[in-house]
């Protein structure tokens, strides 16, 4: 390939990759023209060489005697020296650096940077080291100044590049260890190994914070700590499973996909990679991991294992009474020493009141210090000996000297650590305590046979234990089952699945879901338990905002209930139709009644629909024309419920029917004849639209006299016993007409009126197959609503007449059902005690579960 193409360094990697495919990653490593072969032994050296140069002949591969050198114990390769001991940084590299003189100009400090980020890899803290030196090139617009803070950071560069560290090198598959350490300004991690109990670095990262990332709360530095590690060691995250040790809950904060904004994106970024979080249990590791973190540049020196005493002073962040600052010495004291991993211990202390509550000799009243009294006796179980000593104050002086110590500035240079205690420590043992109460749990059983061997002693029990067994494990002291969507399903009790369920539906991620979506999401975010479904169910059933704005099924709530009338004349139907256009004497409306048994209309045009023009319809159009009816069937317009209509009917004892509220199928027969005037009149009218009181009449008198479907004869039939002679019979005679006779006439027509009640009774029969049959269809679509007296519903809330916007719920109340009206139909009683004045149909109505 010619020299000078942009991609032939891209190019001549891909023919070393395709040819030595085999060799790469096991007996040889090779970056574009830089190769290695490697072998552990020198005899396998030789055989290793022998089959590189195998391959290098066969595609005819060439080496440069002058750059090759063979049987290396050490090496340069890609700018570090290999050896069996690592990888060390460049001699020369860090020489360059140490014989730097301070820089004179920005740009001689951008060139120390440069060298600085090639070996950032040996150097802990390193972008906390070169703070200095970045804000300087921040302000190249405002001068050049080298002042005593950046001499002070070249200087402790300088003295860290003298002795660098060696970077182990990993073995394929093993655990590495993360530690963090964070502070205002940046981040810092240490990857690392562990070789016969002693950790060696891996790899140095650090980064320099930016303006918003630097009000990120500890825990979310932490998080972006591992992000920015793990975007920058990616192959290590692939190939190792990663150990996280610290001392923030980032198990639960990048654990779970329930959480929000930066968080949610890094846990779904560091998903793919196999990260386990590990706490620091005590505070000697926290110390030592902080060391590994920030090297030696911390403000205290550790101590050889070797020497006489080790020194600790305790620095208490919240405000403890004198007996609780005690106890917190205590209890600091056992977890270190549990820490080193010794068996015996002796405790002196000028607690008189600790060390009597700890030998017993005093009684622990106060709840406090009886939760310290539980937590000291949980680390003390951890030793094989224990004695514990009260000695005077004056005998104590150490003690004093370090406590005192504890709240000044420590100089650097003495040998004492000071441990920072943020929080009361009987915090986390209610945690503790709160996790591991196994014995409550649906996974009881479970748990006691997969970590004791214990069964129930009921044989068939215990055989149903051990098959349910098979698919939980113990991962990490939590139980989990195996998924089909999730490798591993934590099992968790009957508290956090409350909390997992409320979270899930109702919290910063949550939509309000339906159970199904509900239960689904929970297990793909890999949590179980064995009522999950059905507590999904019964928290969206219960949720308020789910049910106020519950979808309104259209499905009816229970069996059609046909309105049958027994006789001609016996139940009438009302309705008003309207407003129309403005007619001659003011006409704008039609009051409608429509007879049950015949389906015979009277209808008649009103100006005005008062109470009173009703009641005068029904006393003239009704009563005196075909008798007083047993009852009436209305909507619950204030015409209708009005004193001078109720009392007319009161009167005559004719029982008014109210239909229920905004449920017009109660009174399905006066809405379809109130459709079948309207399709009338909208088709006879022709030009202006206010002559339709003139065409009232022949719709009407069209409906009387055409036979219904239910019925198969004409209302007028049903009413007169024949059939009415129309206008056409007399333009187009028919026999009928041709042959009428008066005296035949009259004799015919008492022979009808004989048989009339036949007629009927036909009819009645037809009319009821009619409505059998639409009942059989009706019924398919219902979905049974039940409620009773005292059952708390939700009612529709355009229903009840309210503007209902985008964002409104669609349904109201709770409501109380007082009583029920037949039908299907309740009274309610408000939240105040109130009962609302009409009944509401069960179609408008949908239970409520507090």
């Amino acid at each position: 390939m010619p020299f000078g193409l942009k991609n032939a360094g891209a190019e001549y990697q891909k023919m070393v990759s395709k040819v030595f495919k085999e060799e790469l990653g096991e007996i040889m490593e090779a970056y574009i023209d830089d190769m290695v072969v490697k072998s552990g032994t020198g005899s396998d050296h030789v055989a290793h060489l022998e089959k590189v140069f195998a391959k290098m002949r066969q595609v005819g591969m060439r080496l440069n005697p002058k750059k090759s050198f063979f049987c290396l114990s050490s090496g340069k390769f890609l700018g570090f020296i290999i050896s069996e001991r690592g990888i060390e940084a460049h001699p020369d590299k860090c020489q360059a650096v140490i014989n730097l003189k301070s820089p004179s100009s920005i740009k001689e400090v951008q060139g120390l940077t440069g060298r600085i980020a090639a070996l950032s890899r040996f150097i802990s803290q390193s972008a906390m080291l070169c703070k200095p030196f970045f804000d300087l090139i921040k302000k190249k617009t405002q001068g050049f100044e080298w002042g005593p803070e950046c001499q002070e950071a070249f200087g402790k560069i300088k003295e860290y590049l003298s002795t660098p560290p060696i970077i182990s090198r990993p073995i394929n598959g093993e655990p590495l260890y993360l530690y963090i350490a964070t502070n205002e300004e940046a981040i810092s991690t240490a990857l690392v190994r562990e070789e016969e109990g002693v950790q060696k670095p891996v790899y140095f990262v650090s980064r320099v914070l930016r303006d918003a990332e630097t009000r990120y709360p500890t825990i979310e530095k932490n998080a972006f700590a591992i992000v920015v590690t793990a975007r920058k060691l990616r192959p290590y995250f692939q190939a190792h499973p990663i150990r996280v040790v610290t001392t923030m809950p980032l198990r639960k904060a990048l654990g779970q996909f329930n959480v929000a904004g930066r968080l949610l994106k890094w846990a779904i970024e560091l998903s793919e990679f196999d990260i386990t979080y590990l706490s620091r249990t005590a505070y000697k590791s926290q110390a030592l991991a902080d060391f590994i973190v920030q090297g030696t540049s911390g403000d205290f020196t550790p101590v050889d294992p070797d020497g006489d005493r080790f020194k600790y002073a305790l620095r208490v962040n919240f405000n403890p009474s004198h007996n609780v600052a005690e106890y917190e010495a205590f209890i600091a004291g056992l977890q270190l020493v549990a820490a080193t991993g010794a068996k015996s211990i002796r405790i002196r202390s000028d607690s008189q009141l600790v060390v009597n509550q700890v030998l017993k000799e005093y009684k622990t009243q106060d709840e406090t210090l009886i939760k310290y009294l539980i937590k000291v006796e949980q680390l003390i179980g951890d030793f094989d000996k224990v004695l514990v000593e009260h000695i005077p104050r004056g005998e104590n002086e150490t003690a004093d000297a370090l406590s005192k110590l504890a709240k000044s500035e420590l100089d650097k240079e003495r040998p004492i650590i000071v441990l920072e205690i943020p929080s009361p420590s009987i915090q986390l043992l209610e945690m503790v305590v709160f996790q591991t109460r196994h014995e409550e749990e649906w996974y009881s059983p479970i748990w006691m046979y997969l970590t004791k061997g214990i069964l129930p002693q009921d044989r068939n029990l215990a055989r149903k234990i051990k098959r349910w067994s098979l698919e939980f494990t113990i991962v990490e002291e939590e139980l989990c089952k195996k998924g089909y969507h999730h490798p591993w399903l934590i099992c968790v009790g009957r508290a956090k699945a409350d909390e997992l369920l409320k979270e899930t539906h109702q919290g910063i991620c949550g939509s309000h879901q339906r159970p199904r979506t509900l239960g689904k999401r929970i297990m793909r975010q890999g949590y179980y338990w064995p009522s999950l479904r059905r507590d999904a169910e019964d928290l969206v059933r219960r949720c308020a905002q789910c049910q106020f704005h519950a979808r309104i099924s259209h499905m009816p709530p229970n069996n059609l209930k046909p309105i049958t009338s027994p006789w001609p004349f016996d139940i009438w139907g009302m309705d008003i139709l309207g407003p129309f256009p403005q007619a001659r004497g003011n006409l704008k409306f039609i009051v409608v009644a429509v007879e049950y048994f015949t389906k015979w209309i009277e209808a008649k045009a009103l100006s005005l629909i008062t109470s009173q023009k009703i009641t005068d319809f029904l006393e003239h159009q009704i009563v005196y024309r075909y008798g007083i009816p047993n009852a009436i069937i209305t909507d619950n317009g204030r015409q209708f419920t009005g004193a001078p209509f109720k009392n007319y009917c009161r009167g005559l004892g004719i029982d008014i029917n109210f239909a229920s509220v905004c449920h017009p199928q109660s009174n399905g027969l006066a809405e379809v004849s109130n459709r079948t005037i309207l399709e009338g009149l909208k088709k006879k009218i022709e030009g202006t639209k206010n002559t339709w009181p003139e065409y009232l009449s022949e719709v009407v008198w069209a409906y009387n006299t055409t036979p219904r479907s239910a019925t198969e004869r004409s209302p007028y039939a049903l009413v007169y016993g024949m059939e009415a002679v129309i206008p056409m019979k007399i333009v187009h005679p028919t026999l009928r007409t041709i042959n009428y006779s008066t005296q035949r006439n009259a004799e015919r027509r008492m022979e009808e009126l004989e048989v009339i009640h036949e007629l009927r009774e036909e009819a009645s029969a037809r009319q009821a197959e009619y409505q059998r049959k639409m009942r059989r269809a009706f019924d398919k679509k219902v979905a049974p609503r039940h409620f009773q007296p005292g059952d708390l519903v939700l009612r529709k809330a355009a229903a009840a007449g309210k503007h209902i916007g985008k964002m409104d719920p669609v349904w109201d109340g709770p409501f109380e059902i007082v009583k029920s009206a037949g039908k299907k139909a309740f009274y309610l009683k408000d939240a105040q005690g109130k009962v609302l004045a009409n009944s509401w149909n069960a179609s408008d109505l949908r239970k409520f579960y507090p």
